[in-house]
């Protein structure tokens, strides 16, 4: 945890931050947060306060949450990156339904956290995992997935991507919200096997992202998640 920390405030000096939410508690735990950390641009509570905001600066790192005071945060992402592709955006959900988690992943988001994981650690953590997987899905949004596919009851599906057993192994360990590294380390596998295994997964998926990825793996009924996945023997 020490060292993923410390990785995470490396990767955080460079970033140039914007914060958006209707919060004003979180978004002063996030100023301190982030104080001495990275330089932080600008924090607003509304989507058009946020866009003015990246309109005048050159932030490449938006945290924003899915309530704002007017406005909301996948409609913000959705402007955001329009305004500007580049911008690496993470959202903290507050309202923990399937509804909100697939409209953040519509409009762009890189990264997805649940809003009572944000201390110990666990946000810098998730920057870090983006810089090094593109995107990532904390556990606790991955099970609010699994639990609306579950609650709908198991439907047959016509999708048939044809995984091997490491990909659908692979599959699994996205679906949870594991990062490369935890995949890597839980089937016994390289990471460069486990990146090689999720380009695979995103293209037989026809998936944009690891985010889109678990949507359609969900909807599909394509994993049942075991507690642990199961270790690869080299």
């Amino acid at each position: 945890m020490r060292e993923t920390l410390r990785r995470s405030r490396s990767e955080l000096k460079r970033r140039r931050i914007v914060i958006a939410s209707a919060d004003r508690v979180l978004i002063t735990s996030l100023v301190g947060l982030f104080d001495g950390i990275g330089p932080l641009l600008g924090a607003c509570t509304s989507e058009a306060d946020t866009l003015t905001c990246l309109e005048r600066s050159a932030a490449d790192l938006l945290i924003c949450t899915d309530l704002l005071e007017s406005g909301d945060g996948p409609s913000l992402v959705q402007h955001a990156r329009a305004l500007r592709p580049e911008l690496i955006c993470l959202m903290l959900i507050q309202r923990p339904l399937r509804s909100t988690i697939e409209a953040a992943t519509a409009a762009g988001c890189q990264g997805l956290c649940s809003r009572e994981l944000v201390g110990n650690g666990h946000l810098l953590k998730a920057i870090q995992a983006i810089d090094s997987d593109a995107l990532y899905i904390d556990p606790v949004i991955a099970g609010v997935l699994r639990h609306s596919r579950l609650s709908r009851g198991h439907t047959s599906t016509s999708l048939n991507p044809e995984l091997t057993v490491r990909e659908e192994d692979v599959l699994r360990g996205i679906c949870r919200g594991l990062s490369n590294q935890e995949i890597a380390d839980q089937l016994n596998l390289s990471i460069e096997t486990v990146k090689h295994s999720v380009t695979a997964v995103l293209s037989k998926l026809d998936a944009r992202d690891r985010s889109q990825a678990m949507l359609i793996a969900f909807r599909n009924d394509l994993v049942d998640l075991p507690a642990r996945l199961p270790r690869w023997t080299p």
